[in-house]
């Protein structure tokens, strides 16, 4: 009985000589079936660390063989929604001791296990629709099923799963496809999905193969490329990105340091216009106007819209001659001459 004691107060000394203290104020003797149950009823919550969650799902030693179905729930509910992530990434490391070391066994154990992974995904996906009541059976079938089914022992530590890292740089990819869609968005007609699939092999290779075989003398042509998709210079560097796998080099990569340099300097002097506008253009007399609810003329709507439109080249205003009161110009007062003998010249008397 002292084993499941302590067990029970996770080798906690202090909470065993605590309850010791207690059983034996009212008596001092205790069977082995009352100490076995107030064992039980003493035991201590203990919160487990996200790492452990999956070892204890694949362990088939000691510390997990008295869990119940119970206990295997709870541990599920300890990071309900990391533990899914953490059992698709770890359950494959496991070695099954129900195969008995049988290849073929493992393998119909391992189809199985992701067989009750992907009713679980499932079920998630039923979850994110504000179905709480699904979370028990969420954890059956993403923890507790692929758990009894691969129960043998983790091979080395616990991988944090790469899907979390994955969908990150998925979210970034998305962001520069949908930068680059609408700067192209007056040239072509398509979307993110196609501009990546069909588009960008081809964007590369015209950015990029100009620059790889003349390498200076190609930046024109390459310029040329990226004013007919009004494509700037940020574009350029996400499609080398976009266009970039994990077994193949950058595209860029055999470029020199002084075509970029090059590239770069040419691209900064020439002018560039985006097919939107630019929210910085519009006055602030216009902002307050309509903030205040008041209204203006049409004609100073229209001149304060030219004005924040990058696309519309404005011509330069010429001065018009000042006029007088018959229609006749006047001219700009002389400057009068100062004298350079540094004399004075004498003040009138003034008589009273």
């Amino acid at each position: 009985w002292y084993q499941r004691r302590v067990r029970g107060a996770n080798s906690d000394i202090r909470q065993i000589l605590n309850h010791l203290a207690v059983w034996t104020a009212g008596n001092k003797t205790i069977s082995y079936e009352e100490a076995g149950k107030e064992a039980d009823s003493a035991r201590k919550d203990m919160r487990v660390g996200i790492f452990d969650i999956p070892r204890l799902f694949l362990s088939a030693g000691e510390e997990t063989r008295r869990y119940t179905y119970a206990d295997y729930t709870d541990l599920f509910f300890q990071d309900y929604s990391m533990t899914p992530f953490f059992m698709h990434e770890n359950y494959a490391r496991s070695r099954p001791a129900r195969a008995g070391g049988n290849d073929l066994k493992t393998l119909l154990l391992l189809s199985n296990a992701a067989d009750s992974i992907c009713a679980g995904d499932r079920v998630s996906a039923d979850i994110r629709m504000q179905n709480w009541g699904l979370l028990p059976t969420l954890a059956h079938f993403s923890a507790v099923l692929p758990g009894w089914y691969m129960r043998g022992g983790l091979q080395g530590m616990t991988n944090f799963p790469q899907i979390l890292g994955q969908t990150s740089k998925k979210n970034r990819c998305d962001g520069l496809l949908q930068d680059m869609l609408s700067h192209m968005v007056l040239h072509v007609s398509t979307n993110k999905t196609q501009l990546g699939m069909e588009y960008l092999p081809l964007l590369k290779h015209k950015l990029v193969a100009p620059l790889l075989q003349k390498e200076t003398e190609g930046i024109t042509e390459v310029l040329k490329t990226m004013q007919d998709y009004d494509l700037q210079r940020e574009d350029w560097d996400s499609v080398m990105e976009l266009s970039t796998f994990s077994s193949h080099s950058a595209p860029s990569s055999g470029l020199s340091t002084r075509t970029k340099s090059a590239f770069t300097r040419l691209f900064n002097k020439q002018t560039h216009l985006t097919p939107y506008v630019l929210d910085s253009g519009v006055s602030k007399r216009k902002r307050a106007n309509v903030v205040n609810g008041e209204g203006e003329d049409e004609g100073e709507e229209e001149d304060e819209e030219e004005e924040g439109d990058a696309m519309i080249k404005k011509p330069a205003k010429s001065k018009a001659p000042v006029k007088g009161k018959k229609g006749t110009e006047k001219k700009a007062p002389a400057k009068s001459k100062k004298t350079t003998t540094g004399k004075q010249p004498a003040k009138k008397s003034s008589s009273r």
